[in-house]
């Protein structure tokens, strides 16, 4: 099973900024919107058992470690079947999100996951011209 985390103990704020340091890759733009699109599932922490998603003991410990430095308001698993991903969310306008871990079936990166949108894209476009066709053959060969 892989498994990725994302703390980093050497996240540097400069000491003048009035932001606390977050030690975890916030998730913006066109990054958010992909894996927001892939993972669509969101369920908060804590409204469903870990055993539901199969969580590796590692990622249990950065979600422990997580809460325990009080970085973020709530915590969320966004997930599709067998590829979960634990991200951090900060309130405010716009809300902010940070990867915590993810684990699943297979390790991704950012163009095969944009890469699998588009082919689910172009096969669910497919589908309604698909079962049109299968209408007209049905239709055909009881006139037949």
């Amino acid at each position: 099973m892989f498994v990725e985390t994302f703390y980093d103990e050497r996240h540097v704020v400069p000491a003048s900024s009035p932001e606390r340091a977050i030690p975890y890759p916030e998730l913006v733009g066109e990054e958010l919107n992909v894996w927001q699109r892939y993972l669509p599932a969101t369920t908060e922490l804590g409204k469903v058992p870990f055993w539901l998603y199969n969580t590796p003991q590692v990622v249990i410990e950065q979600l422990e470690k997580a809460q325990r430095q009080h970085l973020f308001d709530r915590i969320e698993i966004w997930s599709r079947s067998g590829d979960p991903m634990v991200v951090g969310v900060m309130s405010g306008q716009p809300l902010r999100y940070f990867s915590i871990a993810r684990w699943g079936d297979a390790k991704l990166t950012l163009e095969q996951v944009k890469k699998r949108l588009r082919v689910e894209s172009w096969i669910s476009s497919l589908i309604p011209v698909a079962m049109m066709l299968v209408s007209l053959l049905v239709v055909t060969l009881a006139l037949i």
